[in-house]
Order: C-alpha cells, then structure tokens, then sequence
C-alpha cells in the first residue's frame, strides 16, 4: 500500500471511465445503442497494525444502462403497430378498386340493368338488342378485371408471406449465433454483443410479436406463436412455407422444432407477418367471396330468368351467362388415403355465405366445419344422399371417404373468374315473354285476363309453350283443357268478385270481372312477339330482387356492404395504427430514458473525470516529490 500505487490506480480507474464516456459519445447515433457505465469500487482494503486502510479504486464492471421490462414493452407496441400498419395498407389495396368508379362493379351492375329496361321499351330494335349485349359484356369485363387485380395481390401477399418468413428464420440463426458468443463471453457483460442482440430481436418484433425468455447463462430463448421456440440458447429452429393440406398454391407457415414439424398459421400473430395473415383471412379471402356471390347471384338469377322468356328467332331461351351454380371448389387434404370424389353445387343463393368450409370424416360420422366462426354442422344423409348447409348441396360422385379424410369446400372465391357472358348474338336475347293471353272475340261478358308471367320453367321446357284453353260454362264455373301437368281440368269454380289465379305449364295469369257461359280465354306460345319486351323487364327487375343475405338483400346491396365493410376494417385498422403507434413512441421515449445517451449529461461526466484524473496525476506527482525528498535525506 502506498500513496503512488493508490494514485496510480485511480489514474487507471478513470482513463477507463473516460474511455466508456468517449465510448457512449461516439454511439449517440448508434440505433439500439444502451448507455454504458464503468462501476467504480474501492479496491479490498488492507490490514496493517490495528486498522484497515484502503487501497484505492478499481473499475468492477462495465455496465449498461438496460431496463428489460421497459424494452420488452416497446418491442411488444412495435409488432402491434406494425401488424396493424400492414393489414391497413393493404386493405386499402383492397378498398380502392371496390369503390373506384373505373373499377367497380357498382357502375357495371347498374349500367347492366339500365340496359336492360331500356331495351325493354323497344326489343325489336336491334341497335337496342347490341347495346344490351354491350353492356353485359363490359360487366363481364369489369369483373375479371377486379378479379384479376385481386388475384395479383393475394399472390404478392403469398409472396410477402414466404419472405417474411425466411427473413425470421435468417434472424433467428443470427439471435443464435450471437447468444453463443454472448455465452463464451464469461462473467463480464459484453454490452456491445448484448446491443447487437437487442436489436435483432427489436427487427424481428418487426417481423413477428416475440416473447423473449432470459437464461442464467445471459442467452435468451425466443418464442412465437403459442410458445413455439425459434430460438433456444445457441439453437435456431425454423420457420418455413409451404403448400397448404388442401391447395399447394396457398403457403401456409410450418415450424420444425426438437419434437417435430406442424402447420402454425392460425397461430402466429403480430409484426409484418400477423398483418399479413390476417389480412388474408379477414379482408382478401372473404372480399373475392363475396364478389364471387354477388356474380353468382347475377348469373343464376339471370339464367333461370332469361330460360323462360323467347328470343328473336321465336326460341326459348339458354343461359345467358355461364353457368355458375357449379362454381364451388372442392380441394382434397394431401392426407387423404380414401378415393372419394366430392361435388358441391349452389343450391340457394339466399343461403349462400362467404366461408370455407371443411368436410371431414372421423369415428363418429361426417361433419362440415364453417371456418368463419367454427360452426360444426352434422351429415345425416351424407354420403348416401346429398346434403344441403348454407345453400350448398354435396355430394360423394364415387368412391368413398376413409375415416380422418377431409376436403376443402370454397364456394364462390373462384367464381369471378368464371363468370361469363353466354350470348353472343343479340337476337339470342330472350327478351320476350314466352306465351301471350287472349280473349275470344264472341266473349259477352265482362271478365278479363292479364298478361301472362312465366314462374317456372317445367320439364320438358317446351312444355311451357302449350296453349292452353280457358272455357266458362257459366258465370262461377269453368273448365281448362290443353296440353301439361295438371291438365285436363273441369268444373273449376270460380268467384267473379274476388276474381282467379290460374298457373299451369310455369306460367300464372290473371282473371278478373264477371264471365257470361260460353266466354273463351286463351294462353298461347308468343309467336312473333317482337315487340315484347317483358321478360327483359324481368331480368331489370332483378336489380332490387333480395335474393342473397336470407333474402334480405340484392346483388348490388351486397356488394355496397362488401364495400362498406372493407373501408370500415382499413379506417379501424388507420385508427388503431396511428394508437399503436402513440404508444410506441412512449416505450420507445421511455427506453431512451433509461439507455439513451445524453450528450449534456455526458459532458457533465467528462468534466467530473478530468478533474478526477488530474487529481490522481497530483497525488502521484505529490508521491513522487516526498519520495525524492526521503532519497535526497537519505542521501544526504
């Protein structure tokens, strides 16, 4: 013990103090940067005589200034913002070809049945007749062209999704790497390593919401999901993509770990990945079904319309867009050792939802799962008969299904881009409605019939245009006699005040007013009805017709409510963004509380240890002048 080694050790104690204060100024730029501090304790006294005298200072470690709980919070706020940011963004994606007047379908349905009514009013023109075809056919185009635009995003989504994972997987190998340094670094905290690890995990929170698990050994073990772990200690497991079980085309995330490999996707949330996912499920996958109801509601409401009316040529008419009852697909799980081959078809437009749907077949029977919100619906029938859930009928066409096979059912997500126009030739409109009524010109009383409507279309179809014959044999009774089901009929009564409905071969009319004996009405087939127009003011009816949401809503409601519901999810999603983003700010503020640099405080360091250095300096030099003055007297 002595003055000069006492000196010499503060000397040494704050150099090194100086040298962490440069250290820290240097990095005030440095992301992720924690402010370090060297601790500075006296050195183990020693004893001498009676008493313990000191012997100086020692630098005991060099710390940061780190606080876990505050870190792991602004890491926490930042995969929430980011997962909302992305699901925002992209369901704006989604929102501005909905509503865009250049690419809505709004202007294109409209437009279509306006086409409609006015052609209505004058069908035997045949510039009106090309207009009409026109117009059908520009729908047609819209939606591809909507769809197609869809279609290209769910496939950058796709392909988003499989980078974001590889960039996980890359950052946990990187989390690895440095924990095994972090291990081999012994007592001392290598501060800088520890930095460099914080930060990889800040850009993987980026990535994916984290949980971050300390270990005694200053590695730490990082989860995801519902806990599985990508890293543990100097071990990397990774996340991969892959095809789906049912559509190959579709990655989903799998996690291979110590205990095994599985499909994680419904598990994962937060960060870029969680906006994606989501996104997918909630906003892209239900959007491009519910545009596939709205065009299969079109087409097979317009189909079954447009069979009952006549064309130019004086035939019933065909489809008039492609037939999109069979739209559905049905995708088989890899897993399947059965042979069954499943079809589903639309059955009831106004049943039909937007969900997939899971057909399974375990111990107990078969069940189909409505993945929007989990309902489990049992098959009775099935697979000995169709069965029919949600407006969807299946059926097993051959072979059978093994126990633990399964099928993916996605009704109308592919049916925009299987909508067509079946039509090509304007004369092949059906526009006219297929029989006309008449009364006899002997008639003496004063009944009166309507205008035939075409209801149904029977079997055979042609049975539709049988004339049909409508004799009173006097004033309250009447006989029907022609050619259909129901027919012959005699003796039918009949109230002259209340008037009749009569329906036979898909056709209803009207009767009304008071019949003499022997009055004579006829419904026969519309031959040359050019001038008809009323089954094209049917098909313009359809505008307003609810034949979607249990009945409670029209093609171009239902898609004003697709509209409404995707702005709606991207303004809450802006919103909480914006929040999230509020309080990252916080955590972030309150981080750099606790680890950022503060140059004035740093000044304020480098004036305290210049004092002190110089200090120790002095108590050297004094040791070294009275030890020149004890060799001068000895000397001497």
């Amino acid at each position: 013990m002595s003055a000069l080694n006492i000196g010499l050790s503060g000397l040494l104690a704050f150099q090194r103090s100086l040298d962490v204060t440069a250290h820290n100024i240097s990095n005030v730029a440095t992301d992720g940067y924690s402010r370090q501090r060297a601790e500075i304790t006296p050195s183990p006294a020693q004893f001498l005589g009676d008493n313990y005298y000191g012997n100086g200072v020692q630098v005991g470690a060099v710390r940061r200034s780190y606080d876990r709980f505050v870190t792991a919070e602004m890491w926490g706020q930042t995969s929430a913002q980011r997962s909302l940011q992305t699901y925002a963004d992209m369901t704006g994606r989604v929102g501005a070809p909905l509503a865009d007047a250049s690419s809505s379908l709004q202007g294109a349905l409209s437009d279509y049945y306006a086409a409609l009514r006015a052609v209505a009013a004058s069908p035997q023109d045949a510039a009106a007749r090309q207009v009409a075809l026109f117009s059908m056919q520009t729908l047609s185009t819209r939606v591809h062209t909507l769809d197609s635009t869809l279609g290209s995003l769910d496939r950058e989504v796709s392909g988003r999704i499989t980078a974001t994972v590889s960039q996980i997987s890359a950052l946990a190998t990187q989390i690895a790497v440095v924990n095994r340094r972090i291990a081999e670094a012994g007592s001392a905290p290598p501060n800088d390593l520890l930095d460099s690890r914080d930060r990889m995990i800040g850009e993987l929170a980026t990535k994916i919401a984290v949980q971050v698990v300390p270990q005694s050994d200053g590695t730490v073990n990082v989860l995801v999901g519902t806990g599985q772990s990508i890293v543990t200690g100097t071990q990397a497991f990774t996340l991969t993509t892959g095809g789906s079980l049912y559509d190959p085309s579709r990655p989903e995330v799998y996690y291979t770990g110590a205990s095994g490999s599985g499909a994680i996707t419904e598990q994962l949330t937060g960060g870029e990945l969680g906006g994606l996912l989501d996104f997918r499920r909630q906003v892209l996958d239900p959007a491009r079904a519910s545009i596939g109801r709205v065009v299969a509601s079109v087409a097979i409401a317009g189909n079954a319309q447009h069979r009952l009316g006549l064309d130019a040529y004086g035939q019933l008419g065909g489809d008039l867009w492609g037939d999109l009852s069979t739209a559905p697909k049905v995708f088989g799980g890899g897993a399947n050792t059965g042979d069954g081959v499943v079809q589903a078809a639309i059955t009831d437009l106004a049943s039909l939802t937007d969900s997939r749907y899971r057909l399974s077949r375990d111990a107990g029977g078969y069940t189909l799962t409505r993945q929007s919100d989990g309902t489990v619906f049992n098959l009775v029938s099935f697979p000995n008969a169709p069965e029919t859930v949600d407006g969807l009928t299946l059926n097993l066409t051959s072979g059978s299904m093994a126990v633990g096979d399964s099928y993916l059912i996605d009704p109308t997500g592919s049916a925009a881009s299987q909508f067509r126009l079946a039509v090509v030739d304007p004369a092949r409109l059906a526009l006219a409605g297929p029989v006309r009524s008449a009364a006899a010109a002997g008639n003496t009383g004063s009944a009166m019939i309507g205008s035939p409507a075409a209801v149904t279309l029977p079997s055979p179809p042609a049975e539709l245009l049988n004339p049909v014959t409508i004799t009173f044999t006097s004033p309250t009774t009447f006989d029907v006699t022609g050619v259909g089901a129901g027919l012959p009929a005699t003796g039918l009564t009949y109230d002259p005040t209340a008037g009749a409905t009569l329906a036979y071969n898909g056709w209803s009319v009207r009767l009304d007013g008071t019949p003499a004996a022997g009055d004579v009405f006829t419904v026969q087939p519309n031959i040359g009805g050019s001038g008809d127009g009323r089954n094209a003011e049917a098909l313009a009816g359809q505008e307003s017709k609810q034949v979607l949401e249990g009945g409670r809503a029209s093609a171009l409601d239902s898609y004003a409510a697709l509209v409404a519901r995707v702005g709606s999810a991207g303004q809450q999603a802006r919103t909480g963004a914006i929040a999230r983003q509020a309080l990252v700010d916080q955590a972030t503020s309150a981080r750099e509380a606790v680890s950022g640099v503060n140059l004035d405080e740093e000044a304020a360091n480098l004036v305290q240890l210049q004092q002190a250095y110089q200090a120790a300096a002095q108590i050297i030099a004094i040791s070294d002048a009275l030890f020149a003055s004890l060799l001068n007297a000895v000397a001497n």
